[in-house]
C-alpha cells in the first residue's frame, strides 16, 4: 500500500478502500453496513486492511487516535455542518495527521457572499454559519493545517441535486424534498454559495 493509512469522518459508498482505511461515522447503521461490505470485499481481497468505528469528528475515538499518524483525513459532505465548530473539527484532524506531510481533503459549501444573503440556505441545511474561503484557510491555519490546493466544484453541484430532485418523484424516496435539493442548485447557480474542495497539510 506504500504506507498509505487513511481516516475516512462520515462514511460514503464513493469511498474505495484500496489501501489501509478507518473510518469513523456518527450513525451505528453505516459502521454496521461498512462492515457488512468489507467482510464480503475480504473474501476476494484478504489483504485489505480497514476497521470501522461509530464516532464524532468533534471526538475521535480513542481506538482510532492510537492508530495516528495518518496519511490522509478524507470528509466527504460533512464538515459544512460544523462552521460554527470548525476550531473543535480542525484540531481534532490535525492531531491525527502526519506532521510536514498528512493531508486534510475535504468537500465543503463555502459563502461567497455576506452571511445575511445565505441564512435561508444555512438554516434550509442546518448550519449554523456558513465560512467564506478566507474564514476557512485561517481556521485551518489557526489549527495547524495550510491550505495548499482546492477545486471549485459547483458544475457538478449543480447537476447532482438536479439529479436528486427527479428521483425524488421517481423512486418516492423519503428523506430531503424536492424544493430542499432545488435551493441548493439555485444558490450554487447563482454564485452566492460556492460547493468546493479543499485540500490542507498538516504543518
Amino acid at each position: 500500500s506504500g504506507g498509505s493509512q487513511t481516516v475516512a469522518l462520515g462514511l460514503s459508498s464513493g469511498i474505495n478502500a484500496e489501501y489501509g482505511v478507518v473510518g469513523v461515522d456518527l450513525a451505528e447503521n453505516h459502521i454496521e453496513f461498512a462492515k457488512v461490505f468489507l467482510a464480503k470485499y475480504r473474501v476476494r481481497n484478504p489483504e485489505i486492511q480497514a476497521e470501522f468505528h461509530v464516532g464524532s469528528y468533534y471526538d475521535i475515538p480513542a481506538a482510532v487516535k492510537s492508530l495516528a499518524p495518518f496519511t490522509h483525513v478524507i470528509m466527504q459532505t460533512s464538515i459544512f455542518y460544523a462552521h460554527h465548530r470548525i476550531d473543535d473539527v480542525l484540531s481534532q484532524v490535525s492531531s491525527v495527521l502526519a506532521p510536514g506531510s498528512g493531508l486534510l481533503v475535504t468537500t465543503d459549501f463555502l459563502r461567497n457572499v455576506p452571511l445575511s444573503e445565505v441564512i435561508d440556505f444555512a438554516t434550509l441545511n442546518s448550519m449554523s454559519t456558513v465560512l467564506n474561503k478566507d474564514e476557512m484557510e485561517v481556521a485551518l491555519k489557526r489549527n495547524g493545517l495550510e491550505y495548499v490546493d482546492g477545486e471549485v466544484l459547483d458544475s457538478h453541484c449543480i447537476k447532482c441535486n438536479i439529479a436528486k430532485r427527479n428521483k425524488v418523484d421517481e423512486l418516492s424516496l423519503q428523506g430531503p424534498s424536492k424544493e430542499f435539493f432545488k435551493s441548493r442548485e439555485e444558490y450554487v447557480r447563482n454564485g452566492k454559495i460556492s460547493f468546493q474542495l479543499v485540500v490542507a497539510r498538516k504543518q
